[in-house]
């Protein structure tokens, strides 16, 4: 079974790219959004997104520029895409049922503007219990992590290394518990957009780094 992924398209920057791209994808049973579907949080941008996904099954998470305060109304204005925000789902698809673990994710360092927020190391080492207790919690026959930020460094390469910290955090290496496959965004210079980090396939789906929609194969184990 294929799946689709992608992240960062922040509508209407690079709204096109996407919309082209899509052309060249064929008719998919799940396709999965990393985050930052638009920018600067302008939620009526997802519209043309949202209108052309419609018919598909879609899961989607949230990105640094899906602003917090607008979350509620990507959930109500665009109601047939199933958004995870530190939380799961569990999809049947082709006899095989995927547990989806979805969320911002986590980074090693916020950010200044972060820290002003509130939003602190220790916010992201809560969520790090959480999302480690989400995946050993799976009952599907493949578990998936989708966040933004990258849950390793090792498909980061291609940004300046000392953003690193900000970027994303070593979860894979450091889970108890770990999925199958993880897919994540927010890296958008990177070149090394796939890698396998302690059994777990790792794909970096950013849009800009991409310039296509990744195309996942996954197998009942």
């Amino acid at each position: 079974m294929i799946i689709g992924a992608v992240s960062d398209i922040h509508s209407p920057r690079y709204l096109n790219d996407f919309l082209r791209a899509v052309r060249y994808v064929p008719e998919l049973p799940l396709f999965i959004i990393a985050g930052d579907s638009v920018d600067k949080g302008k939620v009526i941008h997802f519209d043309p997104i949202y209108k052309l996904l419609a018919t598909k099954r879609t899961v989607a998470v949230f990105g640094n520029e899906d602003f917090r305060e607008v979350r509620e109304d990507f959930k109500r204005l665009y109601p047939k895409v199933e958004w995870l925000e530190d939380n799961f789902t569990l999809i049947k698809l082709n006899e095989i049922s995927l547990h989806i673990v979805g969320s911002e994710g986590l980074i090693s360092r916020p950010t200044k503007w972060q820290l002003k927020s509130g939003i602190n190391m220790q916010y992201y080492m809560e969520r790090k219990q959480n999302l480690e207790k989400l995946l050993c919690e799976s009952e599907g026959d493949v578990t998936v992590l989708v966040t933004h930020y990258s849950p390793t460094y090792e498909t980061l390469r291609g940004e300046r290394s000392w953003a690193y910290p900000e970027l994303g955090y070593p979860f894979l290496e450091e889970a108890k518990c770990k999925p199958d496959i993880a897919i994540h965004g927010h890296a958008h210079k990177s070149v090394v957009t796939f890698a396998e980090i302690s059994g777990v396939r790792v794909y970096n789906v950013a849009l800009p780094a991409n310039k296509a929609i990744t195309l996942i194969k996954i197998d009942k184990k």
